[in-house]
């Protein structure tokens, strides 16, 4: 998929969107937040993205992460975690057992130390696939203990500044991204016999393969919605799955498309869902550039998940700087409209991807399998964009994605919870998961479970919009040796990046040119390459964009170059 048009659509309506009328709408409780939106993207840690964020549970001092768990020298033969520029990253695979090995077992043993590993032992990626040369470097690298700063994602930097961080999000589920869906949308993940009896159904973290005609009978977030009134739309990204359907770091992409059964796209899987028909299914699972056009049109639906195509993923070996941008300007497009006064918006990541986390997570939901714990998953980032936001808050309490469920209901359902037997359809799942309210850790001790409703202040004055910039320069890549990778055998290093002037953003921009910190007078120019001969050593290159009236944009997360 070429990644332009998509962000040239992104970055057109934006830009149009602050006289939209925003037609009046009846709501029942006493809160202002009218809409709420879930955008997920992939595969990050907390400590990945914000483990040096100022008063976050951050990175321990003295952090070491052994090359293998079992070593007799763990303390020795181990890596520190550090700071990682490059735009493209590797984690690990991020299947059930890689999570428990991660954890050291997660159940009698928690140690958080078996990520280095684990990658070192994953699958490496096909030579065609995007990306692939420095997703390689980032596997000799050891990304998976790499973390960001500011530096390469500034506008999540500048939203957990503004809005609310939230420190103790985990995923629902302990597994990858297909089972982290079904948890999103449903709140269980399991396997059935009968594709038309919800009783058929027993929790697992490895539900079969989805092909395309699988049928999953239980009970799930969109029928409650329904019974209940609450429009809602699940968005999907038209594309190439930002996941390998084996959980594994990377794989040949398959495509994904909106309206048809996928493992990013579960809508149309559930029975309830396919039984209201084509017409149905096409006006609640629309492609992502629909959300944009909701936005404009005044016809955005209470409910708004929203999930990438793999360009825009974050999902190695898919760029920061693209996926960055492209959260940005949904996030904008909100803000710049009559939207912004009551919408709440929800970013996270659907699983850790093999990156490393310092933080246990708790035990919830046994099973009879190799991996016995269905939830909660690892840390992941989780922000919260909102005019009520708490500004500039870190929320320390205890999340999982089943919190976003509990905050739709609160807000739309007299507090309702997706109750099998209440709907009619009795299942096996171990628990109603947006009604609990305590977990257990492996060493015994319990915690409450924390309420988004909590990071709001409802009684303040409304926070201005942070519109951010979308025209920093993405997909930075560098050709220095026959397959591009970022080990050199020419003098010559060739820098490309993709375009921020296109159809719907007319310019002017004149493109900038990094190196190890220092401006390339030769890169200054309205074209997205240019050639440098840098010298011996590791070098760095970022890319950055300036305005017809000299507004320049950040700079993107990094590229290198090693010449002998």
């Amino acid at each position: 998929m070429n990644p332009l048009p998509l962000m040239s659509v992104m970055r057109g309506l934006a830009f149009a969107l602050a006289a939209t009328a925003v037609p009046a709408i009846a709501y029942a409780a006493d809160y202002p937040i009218r809409h709420v939106v879930v955008i997920m993207q992939e595969n990050r840690s907390f400590d990945q993205y914000f483990g040096t964020f100022p008063g976050a549970d951050g990175i321990p001092a003295n952090t070491c992460v052994p090359f293998d768990p079992n070593s007799l020298r763990p303390r020795i033969d181990c890596i520190k975690p550090f700071h990682d520029p490059h735009d493209v990253n590797a984690g690990g695979p991020h299947k059930a057992p890689n999570a428990q090995f991660d954890l050291d077992d997660g159940i009698s043993s928690d140690r958080m130390d078996g990520f280095v590993y684990e990658q070192a032992h994953g699958k490496t990626c096909a030579d065609a696939q995007e990306g692939c040369p420095a997703f390689r470097d980032a596997v000799v690298r050891h990304d998976t203990v790499g973390y960001h700063t500011e530096e390469e994602i500034p506008n999540y930097w500048a939203y957990a500044r503004h809005f609310v961080l939230q420190d103790r999000l985990f995923e629902g589920v302990r597994s990858w991204s297909w089972p982290s869906h079904l948890d999103l949308t449903s709140e269980w993940v399991a396997s059935c016999s009968n594709a038309s009896k919800a009783s058929s159904c027993v929790s697992t973290l490895s539900p079969e393969n989805p092909g395309r005609t699988l049928t999953l009978p239980w009970v799930n977030l969109f029928q409650l919605l329904d019974t209940r009134g609450v429009s809602w739309k699940y968005y999907l990204g038209d594309g190439m799955e930002p996941d390998c359907e084996d959980g594994e770091m990377s794989c040949d992409p398959q495509v994904q498309t909106h309206g048809v059964p996928s493992i990013w796209n579960p809508p149309p899987y559930f029975a309830w869902v396919k039984a209201k028909g084509p017409k149905y299914l096409a006006e609640h699972n629309p492609k992502v550039e629909r959300f944009l056009a909701d936005v404009k049109n005044g016809t955005l639906p209470r409910v708004s998940w929203i999930v990438p195509a793999d360009t825009y993923s974050e999902h190695p070996a898919a760029g920061v700087t693209r996926g960055m941008e492209y959260v940005t300007s949904m996030v904008n497009a909100v803000m710049q409209s009559p939207y912004w006064k009551d919408t709440a918006i929800f970013i996270a990541w659907d699983d850790w991807g093999g990156f490393y986390d310092h933080v246990v997570p708790p035990n919830v939901d046994g099973n009879n399998t190799q991996q016995p714990i269905q939830g909660y998953g690892l840390r992941v980032p989780g922000i919260l964009i909102s005019a009520y936001a708490k500004a500039g808050t870190i929320d320390h309490h205890l999340l999982s994605f089943d919190a976003y469920a509990t905050f739709i209901e609160d807000l739309f359902l007299d507090g309702a919870r997706l109750n099998p037997v209440a709907l009619g359809n009795p299942d096996h799942r171990p628990d109603i998961r947006d009604a609990l309210t305590q977990v257990r850790f492996p060493n015994g001790t319990t915690e409450p479970i924390g309420r988004l409703m909590d990071e709001f202040d409802f009684k303040q004055k409304p926070l201005p919009p942070l519109v951010l910039s979308t025209h920093i320069p993405t997909g930075i890549t560098i050709d220095c040796s026959p397959d591009k990778r970022q080990h050199c055998t020419q003098p010559t290093v060739t820098i490309s990046w993709s375009p921020v002037t296109d159809a719907e953003v007319r310019g002017p921009f004149t493109y900038h040119i990094q190196r190890d910190g220092t401006d390339l007078p030769q890169c200054v120019g309205t074209a997205p390459q240019c050639t440098d001969q840098p010298g011996s050593g590791a070098h760095l290159y970022r890319a950055y964009s300036v305005d017809q009236y000299g507004v320049s944009s950040p700079l993107s997360a990094a590229a290198e170059a090693d010449e002998p």
